[in-house]
């Protein structure tokens, strides 16, 4: 067995017991000193003196060998044969490779470990040996006092494969450090240097080169089992890890329960309780544990009542030693059946409390019996605080980051704008410590391009207003049917007069729908007719009244049936229109990141941005916005595409229409804190607003169409200055076979405060193989299209 050593080293060791001889005759010069032993030491060194090489320096470890008795006897002094089976103990050299004349214990311990196993200092590496060894000889040497003194530990298996921890102590009372032909002395300025350069290992090799000290003697090494406290203070710090829940936890406890019990192979386990079982589960699942209360169906612990009084009532520890014994127990025997079939045959349990109460049950299983019991159990004292508050710390990151996901995916932040939010969180964090007055700077990017688009359901407003008015009509109908078949004549004149006003708001109806005339009819059935069936309720037909309010939506308020087919296929449309845009965005972004915002309506609408200021650590180039702006054309003609192939089967026949708007200047977007939206920053760039929200209702210059028509893509121009670039774009579409070849140019109608807009329009080919469009080589093929 070796101590493990590095390649490179200052040192060239040799062995000399040339300071313990001197110390053996200075004894015997003692006048004061047993006769007896001074007798003994002389037989012994005249021994010694019999074999010079042992009174010389060794460099070669056969010698060591070949005169191991001697050698021994000569070690007795130092290892006292009383303490043999106690102490763990060698000769070596202290962080060097080579131990002998180890004490009986020792040597078990090396035989326990597979008789060859190296020993290998945890947590030291080539770096801190090479200056530990430094370390030595400015302190023998040049007396510096260079205290590198912690604790070094060596991790062995016993005989049962459980790991014990050991403490390395060196005794270097026998060494001493002699300088050769290549050693250099230091000044003063220099060993100064050495101290304030640690992580300089070059510098450190230049002033102490290797083998360039003799390091002469021997040293004594004495291993303590320090196996409880150790494996505790692993335990603490893998449970202190900050990636603890992205670690299987469970497979790093194991070892360490095992070492602490010094019962091998012990498996641990984590049983959440019932309330708030999401988070325990999850957490339990996050740590990788696994669980041998739970039931088959995983919805509940199996607990005899004294384990239950125990452990959650007095908050206590429970042991059941021999699981055999506790099957022929009754009140015992579920419990013990239960854990039996998971291969457990003596096992401890201990509540694991948190500031909100108990979490869960810590679970020690064996699959030996008389393992775990109530004796043992007593060093869960140790153990339980550790483990509480990793649970609370787990269980309160789990909530930080469910908090954070809800951030993430449920604001208005994009993740191309987050670093400039969280640049300014940090900052105000900072401010808010030192001042009072502190102030939170707007968000804001300038110079950045726009595109604007928007796929919209044409007519949706009189196909919603033909729905509201077929539900009236059926309710007003359901209800006056409800109460003509009425059987009472005390009632009759409160019956005739409901039914007299909703005949008048039916006849209404049938004229126009007319402002107002919903929320009256709606009023006047919740507050004067439902009251009326329901008090009343004796008088009507109870089949005819529970099929009427089938159709009544008690959360809306309202009749809900008409409306309820078309809310539902405009959401089915919008999730499809969302979710493609969305789907599609992930592509584009990797070209270069921008700004993107999408708004649902009765369609949907997008807002993009794209500018240097928005990823100042890409440079930014005028061909990402033409990439940027040639997407968003097929994406949109897609869009179309897929609305035409999804809708064949739709109750409701609905044509959509698509517009892009193209601006002429770039402009910038400020975060609006009372809105928490971007919007458009300065009065100069309202226009781009303006424009925008007049636009799907514009006409064509000198008629009354609309600029947005069914199955064709419009685009709108702020002025001519990016028409030709568009008719490039549309070419390219073209010979794709996305776009028609029915392009029409035409002015737009001037609009309040908006004049001398420009648009296209183009029919998308509806029946494209939509399987062939290319998102990711995209602005390559157009290049390919419009040079080549």
């Amino acid at each position: 067995m070796r101590l493990a050593t590095f390649e490179y080293t200052p040192f060239v060791i040799e062995f000399s017991f040339h300071r313990l001889v001197e110390a053996m005759h200075l004894f015997i010069e003692d006048p004061k000193k047993n006769d007896i032993k001074k007798s003994y030491f002389k037989d012994l060194l005249d021994r010694v003196g019999q074999v010079p090489c042992l009174l010389e320096p060794i460099t070669d470890t056969r010698l060591i060998k070949n005169n191991e008795s001697l050698i021994n006897e000569l070690l007795e002094i130092l290892f006292p044969i009383a303490l043999t089976d106690n102490e763990i103990k060698a000769v070596g050299m202290p962080f060097q490779n080579l131990m002998f004349n180890h004490s009986r214990r020792f040597q078990k311990i090396i035989e326990e470990s597979g008789g060859n196993y190296n020993i290998e200092i945890r947590d030291f590496n080539q770096h801190q040996y090479y200056i530990a060894c430094c370390c030595i000889i400015m302190n023998h040497y040049f007396n510096a006092n260079f205290d590198l003194t912690r604790p070094l530990f060596i991790d062995l298996p016993d005989a049962n494969g459980i790991i014990h921890h050991y403490r390395i102590l060196y005794n270097a009372d026998f060494v001493e450090v002699i300088p050769n032909e290549h050693a250099k002395m230091l000044s003063k300025k220099e060993v100064e240097l050495l101290q304030d350069n640690f992580d300089n290992l070059e510098l450190w090799q230049s002033f102490f080169p290797q083998h360039s000290w003799q390091l002469r003697g021997f040293g004594i090494i004495n291993l303590v089992d320090v196996t409880i406290e150790n494996a505790l203070s692993l335990l603490k710090e893998n449970f202190l890890k900050s990636e603890l829940q992205c670690v299987p936890i469970g497979d790093i406890v194991e070892p360490l329960f095992s070492s602490i019990f010094r019962v091998p192979h012990l498996r641990v386990g984590f049983s959440p309780l019932e309330t708030d079982t999401l988070i325990q589960r999850e957490t339990n699942d996050m740590m990788a544990m696994s669980n041998f209360l739970l039931n088959k169906e995983q919805t509940g612990i199996v607990l005899s009542k004294q384990a239950y009084h125990t452990i959650i009532e007095e908050k206590g520890y429970y042991s059941i030693s021999d699981i055999d014994k506790a099957v022929e127990d009754e009140d015992e025997m579920e419990m013990a059946l239960h854990l039996k079939s998971k291969g457990v045959k003596s096992c401890l349990f201990a509540p694991v409390v948190i500031s909100s109460g108990i979490e869960g049950i810590l679970e020690i299983v064996s699959d030996q019996p008389r393992m775990l019991h109530s004796v043992n159990a007593q060093k869960l004292d140790t153990l339980m605080p550790i483990i509480s508050e990793t649970f609370e710390r787990v269980k309160i990151d789990f909530l930080n980051k469910v908090e954070a996901i809800i951030q993430r995916e449920f604001t208005t932040i994009h993740p191309s704008v987050y670093w400039k939010f969280l640049e300014e969180a940090r900052r105000n964090y900072v401010d808010s410590i030192f001042e009072k007055n502190y102030f939170v700077n707007p968000i804001s990017f300038q110079d950045i391009y726009p595109l604007y688009g928007e796929i919209d359901i044409k007519g949706s407003g009189a196909l919603r207003n033909i729905a509201i008015e077929n539900d009236l009509k059926e309710q007003i109908e359901k209800l006056l049917e409800i109460l003509v078949e009425a059987t009472s004549p005390t009632n009759q004149l409160i019956i005739e007069k409901h039914v007299l006003k909703l005949t008048a708001y039916l006849r209404q109806l049938e004229i126009n729908l007319v402002s107002g005339l919903e929320q009256r009819i709606q009023n006047y059935i919740k507050k004067e007719i439902h009251p009326y069936l329901d008090k009343e309720a004796h008088l009507f037909q109870l089949e005819k009244v529970e099929a009427y309010n089938k159709s009544i939506d008690f959360q809306l308020g309202i009749y809900y049936k008409y409306r309820r087919v078309y809310d539902k296929q405009v959401g089915k449309i919008n999730r499809s229109f969302s979710d493609l845009l969305d789907q599609r965005q992930e592509v584009v972004q990797k070209v270069y990141p921008h700004y993107y915002e999408r708004f649902k309506t009765d369609g949907v609408e997008h807002n993009i941005y794209i500018g240097s200021s928005i990823c100042p650590t890409k440079s930014f180039d005028f061909t990402y916005l033409q990439n940027l702006r040639l997407w968003q054309l097929q994406v949109m003609s897609e869009l179309m595409c897929v609305h035409y192939r999804n809708n064949i089967q739709d109750a409701l026949k609905m044509d959509v229409t698509v517009l892009l708007f193209v601006y002429d200047a770039s402009l910038g977007i400020q975060f609006r804190m009372d809105e928490k939206r971007f919007d458009i920053d300065g009065s100069y760039n309202t226009r781009y607003e303006i424009i925008k929200k007049r636009l799907d209702k514009a006409c064509v210059k000198g008629t009354a169409e609309r600029i947005v028509q069914p199955r064709k893509l419009t685009i709108a121009f702020a002025s001519t200055y990016d028409i030709a670039d568009y008719m490039n774009y549309i070419g390219y579409a073209q010979q794709l076979g996305i776009l028609l070849d029915d392009l029409e140019q035409f002015e737009i109608e001037d609009m309040q405060s908006v004049s001398g807009l420009i648009g296209i329009r183009v029919g998308v080919n509806l029946n494209y193989d939509l399987d062939t469009l290319d998102y990711e080589s995209l602005m390559h093929n157009f290049l390919k299209f419009q040079y080549l």
